[in-house]
């Protein structure tokens, strides 16, 4: 059997809309992949869960879950496979008040404004330049290796815009934050425009032809009405949201510092130390237990998700020796890194 171990740990706050589950185990199916061993490696079959408006799961484990079928279909465009067979799966508070909006700029800009309620998505702009307009995304850093999510939302996102847009929209450059494929013709079919590969977010840039991009589904009423309940459904997401979160992607933006310190996360944050401090104790926790929550939820992540030698995942995480590392995995997981990596076997 596979090597199990527990990848969660305090202070996980990243999360994405349990809808974004729906047509998985279909496009697995589809593909010959065993859902339930898709399931099983990314943790997801631990809690049921639910496809609610309301409902949540780690963005963690879906990012794993991706991974993981890509790596049994043996298909390294398995994320974009997802939509391009199936669509963009079922409709949100958020796609909905899309579909609506009066033209495909407000829809940009709605989409902005709205998307942290779908998915923990980062680094979410949006720039209009005359008859040009840019959508960009990122993810946390904490995710060490993301390609499929990249795929899957970005071909999402571009869909539901090209369908607002009608022909009043063009497509002038793509660029993903994901690494090369070995057959980017995919990309480039799908996009109708030359993709890019390995930029720091996911860049879509259309041409807006005749001014704003009326959009043919334009509803008033009904995108007034979504918008609102997507207001106060951002403004609990944002009640709820743990000043943790934050402070874990900074503390990931610096991972690879051996000598990362709080002062320096607090810099980057913009607060003094003191406050960072007692606001972090206000929650139970220090800045070293986060520290160490970000290192093992990576490492975790880089160990069942890559083939990079230890060596070289000890330098990403900071440790000074690779000692230190294996004496940090054991109490992390209780076993040497060598044995917590993907496939290895248990006695």
């Amino acid at each position: 059997m596979l090597v199990r171990y527990d990848v969660a740990a305090p202070a996980d706050t990243l999360l994405i809309h349990s809808r974004a589950q729906i047509g998985l185990a279909d496009y697995c199916r589809l593909r010959g992949v065993p859902f339930d061993a898709v399931l099983r490696e990314s943790g997801l079959d631990r809690d049921p869960v639910s496809a609610s408006l309301g409902g949540y799961i780690s963005l963690r484990a879906h990012n794993s879950a991706l991974e993981t079928a890509s790596r049994l279909a043996g298909d390294d465009t398995f994320g974009l496979g997802w939509t391009r067979s199936l669509g963009p799966g079922p409709e949100d508070t958020v796609s909905l008040a899309l579909r609506h909006a009066p033209d495909f700029r407000t829809a940009l800009e709605t989409s902005a404004r709205f998307t942290r309620i779908v998915v923990d998505a980062a680094e979410i702009r949006v720039e209009f330049d005359g008859e040009e307009a840019e959508v960009a995304f990122g993810f946390s850093p904490e995710l060490v290796r993301c390609d499929q999510l990249h795929d899957r939302v970005a071909s999402k996102v571009f869909t539901r815009l090209m369908r607002i847009g009608g022909g009043t929209v063009q497509p002038l450059a793509v660029r993903l934050g994901r690494a090369r494929p070995l057959n980017v013709g995919l990309h480039d079919l799908f996009y109708g425009v030359p993709v890019r590969f390995g930029g720091p977010r996911n860049s879509l840039r259309f041409r807006i032809a005749g001014g704003r991009g009326a959009n043919p589904l334009r509803d008033d009423d009904l995108f007034a009405a979504l918008c609102e309940l997507n207001r106060r459904r951002l403004d609990d997401r944002r009640r709820a949201e743990d000043f943790v979160a934050m402070v874990n992607d900074a503390i990931a933006e610096r991972i690879a510092d051996p000598l990362l310190t709080i002062a320096e996360v607090a810099r980057d944050m913009a607060i003094s130390v003191r406050a960072l401090q007692r606001r972090l104790a206000e929650r139970d926790t220090s800045f070293q237990a986060l520290h160490d929550g970000v290192r093992r939820r990576m490492a975790a992540d880089y160990l069942a998700q890559t083939d990079l030698p230890i060596s070289e995942i000890a330098f990403r995480l900071g440790f000074s020796a690779v000692g230190n590392f294996s004496r940090a995995a054991r109490r992390w997981f209780g076993r040497p890194p060598s044995e917590c990596r993907r496939g290895a076997l248990v006695g």
